[in-house]
């Protein structure tokens, strides 16, 4: 460009400031692209690993044969559909299981061939490491959509905190990444019209949008699991853990049954309504979370004034100790609404043995609670052989 040319763009000035704007502005956006990418792929990335372990903690949780199935890639067909039907909890596509040293060992599609490859060294370094390794793969078909996965590698690391070997799990992440792309086009246009001082606006709102989209999706997965009102496991989570600990008949079982009953609630409800009648379950639920030993207790409200405890692997020493915290914890006086107000408690004991089924782990420790109202309320039974046929069955539907 010659001189006299240049005296010409000098005497342009808002030309010269709307091209500098202009190159200030792609700059930005071209920046903020790849900003937004990083973000999407993280936020992709943290949720994978999230869904996975949480897939992995109930596989650890509900599957006593776990260690063998990493370590000797042995199962049977029961449990193999049992993980894959709890794929759709958390959006797991498949699974590969890795041993202490990087050999596959199974993999969820079992009906199909096994790898040429048997050695995984990215399975290695991750057994190794004890760090997770998250990496995302698009995969077009001709005529289906394209579908996001997160490839998530995990450290097999059991409840007792061995690290036995590798969890290759894949999530299916096409949604999430729907909703982050979608939620990027609304803030969009406000990237492109602003300046570079207010292109940060929309990278603020954006990054808080994708924390919703994250909280969101944790909420969904939380409502399939918990009692909203009470905190507690729902009737069907604590059903799932009951049946899941009688699904091999050659387990010890040593599982504690604890079936709580609020007595008069009903009462509680009509002379002080139902807000303090929600109170009081939060406060007795509070008290029973707060009785459980950690590892594998559960407490789930099985009903609108009943709660279920399980307490896995204890001894009948150990069992009576608690079941008498449990009774001292949830029936101490509380405040409701201003008015002190002391619980009244039915329950009923059992220590579930090998041998025994659900069904009858379950009416031995249905058994003791209808004792326990039918001898005055406010009172502990443990389940006895006395109990067997002492009640009909018109008289337990009365008393429950």
């Amino acid at each position: 460009m010659g001189l006299s040319s240049l005296k010409t763009w000098t005497k342009r000035p808002l030309i010269v400031a709307t091209m500098g704007a202009a190159l200030l502005l792609l700059a930005s956006v071209a920046a903020l692209d790849v900003l937004i990418d990083w973000q999407v792929d993280a936020a992709i990335k943290e949720e994978a690993e999230i869904r996975a372990l949480n897939w992995a903690e109930n596989f650890y949780r509900t599957t006593p044969s776990a260690r063998r199935m990493i370590g000797q890639g042995i199962t049977t067909r029961q449990e193999a559909e049992r993980l894959e039907n709890s794929f759709a909890l958390v959006g797991v596509v498949r699974f590969e299981m890795f041993d202490d040293q990087g050999m596959i060992t199974l993999l969820s599609d079992m009906g199909g061939p096994m790898p040429e490859q048997l050695f995984n060294e990215l399975a290695l370094s991750v057994h190794e490491s004890g760090e997770p390794q998250v990496a995302i793969v698009s995969q077009t078909g001709a005529a289906a959509p394209e579908k996001t996965y997160a490839q998530v590698y995990l450290p097999a690391v059991l409840p007792s905190g061995e690290n036995i070997g590798t969890l290759e799990v894949l999530v299916d992440v096409s949604n999430f990444r729907q909703a982050l792309q979608a939620a990027f086009k609304k803030t969009g246009g406000l990237m492109v019209a602003g300046t570079a001082v207010f292109l940060l606006v929309p990278v603020v709102i954006y990054v808080h949008r994708t924390r919703q989209l994250r909280h969101k999706d944790r909420q969904l997965l939380e409502l399939t699991r918990y009692d909203q009102l009470t905190g507690t496991l729902n009737r069907n989570s604590i059903s799932q853990i009951f049946d899941d600990h009688f699904e091999n008949s050659e387990t010890p079982l040593n599982l504690g049954i604890l079936f709580v009953d609020i007595d008069y609630f009903k009462q509680v409800n009509d002379q002080f309504g139902h807000v303090c009648g929600d109170l009081l379950l939060q406060q007795i639920a509070h008290a029973l979370k707060a009785c459980l030993r950690g590892g594998g207790d559960a407490v789930g409200r099985f009903g609108g004034d009943e709660f279920v405890l399980l307490l896995p692997e204890i001894s009948l020493k150990d069992f009576r100790c608690l079941y008498g915290r449990v009774m001292e914890k949830a029936t101490s006086p509380k405040d409701v609404s201003g008015a002190i107000y002391a619980p009244s408690l039915s329950i009923g004991a059992y220590l579930a043995v090998t041998g025994d089924t659900g069904r009858l782990a379950l009416h031995r420790a249905d058994l003791a609670v209808y004792a326990a109202k039918r001898r005055g309320r406010s009172q502990i039974v443990e389940y006895s052989e006395e109990l067997e046929g002492l009640f009909e069955q018109e008289d337990i539907l009365k008393i429950a």
